[in-house]
């Protein structure tokens, strides 16, 4: 197709099949061992697989001119961001936060989220981290990295045109959650929607096209320019000894980060997370803020308030 025919077709820029790999590598080891942190690893690895699916389903089944780009990692410094899709039109650039939530999803007035699910018969009500501020990070650290290319006055333009063209938005990917924002603020209500919605608010948001198929392929080219692949850590267990002195590396570090924030706050060390919390930790050793969220302690708040630094310092080992 040469540039001057108009695309009326999605095209899957670029695909993945990282996590796919990742946890065929993890089902095998669970085949002769008995991990309980690497099965849950693994069923958050396959909700997460499962979720994307019904996005990508929506997508190719659009009908819609689009470039797709599926699960890219950025890094700039300290700071990184998996981005599940980037989504290009002739007018707008989505970044698709999925998230392949059980139950009913609720966002009060002041744009708090909570869920409420049942789990064994018992009906659990908790909070959970703003998936708005996740997707909203990624975009930002995107932002940083392109005025890195930018000059003086080009950086001035971009940056008061930016959030006219590019919009981060949350898509709730399981078929069978409720979505209740009735009471959300408009800002946040926006950007939270369920999969079987998003090729309509794709449409609706649409505006004259400025792109032509040569321009979409060469801002799918930046992003790609930006994508750092991650490396599946091996499966191979060390020995004892490397793992004792990992963990007791990681105990003093999550100790004294703990004592300074206490510090700060002028409040007791255990009030920003006690040693029950700091030993599910250790065990779990979580990548993410919603691995994170699944320590028995951590809920909405205390991510927001602690939540990277702490991914930060696991991830320094």
């Amino acid at each position: 197709m040469s540039f001057k025919d108009k695309l009326k077709e999605p095209v899957i820029y670029k695909g993945s099949n990282k996590a796919v790999e990742e946890l065929n590598q993890i089902q095998e080891y669970l085949k002769e061992h008995n991990d309980k942190e690497l099965e849950k690893k693994a069923r958050l690895i396959q909700y997460g697989i499962d979720g994307e699916k019904n996005i990508l389903f929506e997508l190719k089944n659009s009908h819609f001119p689009m470039y797709v780009l599926h699960d890219v990692y950025m890094v700039n410094h300290d700071l990184s961001a998996q981005i599940d899709y980037i989504i290009i039109t002739p007018s707008m650039v989505y970044f698709i936060e999925c998230k392949n939530l059980i139950g009913t999803i609720m966002i009060d007035a002041m744009g708090n989220f909570t869920r409420e699910y049942t789990y064994n018969g018992k009906r659990i009500k908790e909070g959970i981290y703003s998936p708005i501020t996740q997707s909203q990070r990624h975009l930002d650290l995107y932002k940083s990295l392109r005025a890195k290319r930018q000059g003086t006055v080009m950086k001035f333009i971009y940056d008061k045109t930016f959030s006219n063209n590019f919009k981060s938005l949350v898509v709730l990917a399981n078929p069978k959650s409720i979505l209740k924002s009735r009471y959300a603020p408009k800002e946040i209500k926006d950007k939270v929607i369920k999969a079987d919605q998003l090729i309509d608010y794709i449409k609706r948001h649409e505006q004259s096209a400025f792109r032509n198929q040569k321009d979409m392929i060469e801002l799918a080219d930046i992003f790609l320019s930006y994508h750092q692949d991650k490396e599946i850590q091996s499966i191979q267990k060390e020995n004892n000894s490397v793992i004792e002195e990992k963990n007791d590396s990681l105990i003093e570090q999550l100790k004294n980060y703990r004592l300074t924030k206490a510090k700060e706050k002028n409040l007791p060390p255990y009030y920003v997370f006690n040693d029950e919390t700091l030993n599910e930790i250790i065990s779990i050793k979580p990548q993410t803020i919603d691995e994170l969220l699944t320590v028995k302690g951590f809920g909405q708040k205390k991510c927001e308030w602690y939540g990277n630094d702490i991914l930060q310092i696991i991830r320094s080992l």
